[in-house]
């Protein structure tokens, strides 16, 4: 199987993080070490606010293997690698979705382009993995590259492309949200996200992040 995957680009001969050669059956990207290596960060730094945003968490540094699993979930598009991905920040997440006790869970959608060429929002993949029931809420209607692509300014307004799915427009009243994602860089996508939440009316938006860069 690994073979096979390697023939399609979808798997490698070797870890991408720490080179050893694979044993066994593996998605093929990233070894059961490394992934195994994967632990939240202490302390996190909060200091820095989010406008909009009542209150954020962050798993880990955006560094090591937990960068080399989300680069290869997003750009190599492996679902079983975001389903692991999930199953590992499980723990860290259900301790902070159980101190909120959000009335919904959602997760930033990916531009036309984007889905079309993965064929999967890695979001929604991580958050099954982590067992967390969701809704999705927003939609995009533009076409911009990705995020990690663009410089801050572009990154602005790029991110003007997500809008509110119309069915939960009205549903929003007063509800307390929790929104998660995968990096947390500038802040401009969960900013705008909050900010779409809070004009339909809902009372709190929280975040919750895989990464820190």
């Amino acid at each position: 199987m690994i073979g096979f995957l390697q023939r399609l680009g979808l798997s490698s001969e070797r870890c991408l993080h720490c080179g050893k050669p694979f044993i066994g059956k593996s998605q093929g990207l990233v070894c059961h070490v490394c992934l195994g290596s994967i632990s939240s960060y202490h302390p996190m730094d909060y200091s820095e606010r989010i406008e909009y945003v009542f209150s954020y968490r962050v798993f880990g540094l955006y560094e090591g293997p937990l960068r080399e699993v989300i680069h290869s979930v997003k750009f190599r598009n492996s679902k079983s690698l975001a389903l692991s991905l999930g199953h590992i920040i499980r723990g860290h997440l259900w301790e902070y979705i159980q101190e909120l006790e959000p009335d919904l869970i959602t997760f930033p959608p990916l531009n036309l382009r984007r889905l079309w060429s993965r064929g999967f929002n890695h979001m929604e993949y991580i958050l099954k993995g982590a067992g967390v029931p969701y809704m999705e809420v927003f939609k995009r209607i533009d076409f911009s590259p990705p995020l990690a692509r663009l410089e801050a300014e572009e990154r602005e307004k790029a991110v003007l492309g997500y809008r509110l799915r119309e069915e939960f427009v009205d549903f929003l009243e007063g509800k307390r949200v929790l929104v998660v994602d995968d990096l947390l860089t500038t802040g401009s996508t969960i900013r705008r996200l909050a900010y779409l939440l809070m004009s339909a009316g809902a009372d709190e938006v929280h975040a919750y992040f895989v990464a820190k860069a």
